[in-house]
């Protein structure tokens, strides 16, 4: 069943590029031009109607809490630079679903409270008299950024894939005018997607924050729907976990010094094996063309499927018991069964191919979610922006007998990969090649590493209790990222002890990426039965 969106045809939301949509080519060409001068942000008194202080202030104190002041002209970070270069433009799609109706100007009241507090929310991009595109204050339209599209049918709106269809449009669709801030939020009420009768979709470029940036500021601006006083717990994880007892008793028998000193040179041999890796798969180290790859320059901007399927986080946490390792180990042991199975029913020899993945790599001190002051603090180590390094995954793609294998091979990999610096690497040279001056160059190095592999996998944490925005609750969410160069991208988003798992590919590539889905569903529930049978 092909739920996409042929060319020349009419869609359910109505055809983005003729309606309002956010991105349409007769709206940007009457988009009233915003004031630009730039000013210093005097203090804000919110105000919410009905009422005082209530949780959407409370929310807009967290979100402005110790942020510095906004300077006349901020230059952009050097990963930020990258993202506004051609074909590495990068937009996040985040989507929400809601308990009940979004009320429009309720939301965007909420929006001024929170999100618009944050400097870069209410910044548009210039360039300076040196040509260095910089952050410049200006008076925001709330209208221009928050909106209900207009010309889609309540029946189009209630078809049950119609959120999927419309983030997938959403996704090829022309980037924000600089004119303006650089993100913006659809608001579709009257869905049926997901249970959820409402959902809101966030469309932000890349260059303004991280995933780990955005939901950090998002769940600040959230409360907790069983305690509307406070905001939603983030627990910021260790890199280094604590050692097992295993190993707290060796550390009595062996001496400190020698154990440090086999670690570091493991360390650094594994740094020196993932740099080469990397240099490598740079120069001519290719992955095979498999039906899963895409040979077009330009398969970023190629008309998209997008299928997801919640799964129970407690499935996922009894095989992470079963073998000692992460929910990112499962997930990419599910992965790695599931493409093997797509290639088998395509009669390419799995074994024998090379397929991998780019993984990205959160580079702040401390992993997951962040306290957003913290991340707004001049000098801070767990800083806004674009703070991500990426790393090279290749699957086993081998028959195994037990299901578990798959997720056991997923750990040597990843365990080899974390034990070493190559993220930090691509995070490094990245930073120095832009701040030298040459972002260009660090987009080349960028995409030609993405362009040599065949998917993206992306795993972003959420609160594990349910929240709300705007006193509306949240059911469930889910991130993917436009404008990647590759032929289809896996991501998994937790909430509220659910996880969302989506799969998005290029329409001409995968047609049928709800088979690859399925395969990985399949995959959860026998490693699950394999690990049950482990504790019998």
């Amino acid at each position: 069943m092909d739920l996409g969106f042929q060319k020349g045809s009419k869609s359910p939301m109505g055809s983005l590029q003729a309606e309002r949509g956010g991105v349409t080519s007769e709206l940007m060409n009457n988009l009233p031009r915003l004031q630009t001068k730039a000013r210093r942000r005097e203090d804000v008194v919110i105000s919410v109607a009905g009422g005082s202080c209530d949780e959407d202030s409370q929310g807009a104190a967290a979100v402005a809490a110790n942020a510095e002041e906004p300077e006349e002209e901020q230059p952009l970070t050097p990963l930020g630079r990258m993202f506004l270069e051609p074909e590495l433009e990068l937009f996040g799609l985040c989507t929400i679903g809601f308990q009940n109706l979004v009320d429009l100007p309720q939301l965007k009241q909420t929006l001024r409270n929170t999100l618009l507090q944050n400097k870069y929310f209410s910044s548009i991009v210039r360039k300076n008299k040196r040509g260095c595109p910089t952050w410049v204050h200006t008076e925001v339209d709330i209208d221009l950024i928050v909106f209900e599209p207009t010309g889609i049918s309540k029946a189009d709106m209630a078809a049950p894939d119609f959120v999927n269809n419309y983030v997938a449009e959403l996704a090829t669709a022309p980037p924000i005018p600089h004119t303006r801030p650089l993100w913006e939020c659809h608001v579709l009420n009257g869905t049926t997607s997901g249970n959820a009768p409402a959902h809101i979709v966030f469309r932000i470029h890349h260059c303004l924050g991280d995933g780990i940036a955005f939901m950090s500021l998002l769940f600040a601006s959230t409360r907790l729907t069983a305690n509307p006083e406070k905001p939603p717990p983030i627990g910021c994880r260790s890199r280094t976990p604590p050692p097992p007892p295993q190993e707290q008793q060796e550390l009595t028998l062996r001496p400190s010094v020698v154990k440090s000193i086999r670690k570091m040179l493991i360390f650094l041999w594994n740094t020196v094996c993932a740099i080469a890796y990397l240099l490598a798969t740079l120069l001519f180290l290719q992955d095979s063309n498999t039906v899963l790859r895409g040979c077009s320059r330009r398969v970023e901007r190629e008309q998209k499927r997008l299928v997801r399927m919640t799964i129970d986080m407690d499935d996922m946490r009894i095989v992470k018991k079963a073998v000692g390792g992460t929910l990112n180990d499962v997930l990419l042991g599910m992965v790695d069964a599931s493409l093997k199975r797509y290639l088998q029913t395509h009669s390419n020899p799995a074994e024998k191919l090379r397929v991998r993945a780019i993984a990205m790599e959160n580079v702040r001190k401390s992993g997951g979610l962040q306290e957003l002051p913290a991340m707004m603090e001049k000098g801070s180590k767990v800083r806004w922006g674009n703070c991500i390094g990426f790393w090279i995954f290749p699957f086993s793609l081998k028959q195994f007998s037990d299901p578990l294998e798959h997720v056991r091979a997923a750990m040597k990999v990843s365990d080899r990969i974390k034990a070493s610096l190559g993220g930090r690497f691509t995070f490094w040279v990245g930073t120095v090649l832009a701040y030298c001056g040459f972002p260009t160059l660090t987009k080349l190095l960028t995409w030609r590493e993405i362009t040599q592999t065949t998917l993206l996998v992306s795993n972003l944490p959420g609160p594990a209790e349910q929240i709300m925005l705007g006193g509306n609750p949240i059911l469930h969410m889910f991130p993917v990222v436009a404008g990647i160069p590759q032929s289809f991208c896996v991501y998994m988003q937790s909430y509220c002890g659910k996880v969302t798992f989506v799969v998005m590919s290029a329409k001409h590539i995968i047609p049928n990426p709800e088979i690859i889905i399925q395969f990985c569903f399949d995959a959860l529930h026998e490693m699950k039965k394999a690990a049950v049978s482990l504790t019998r």
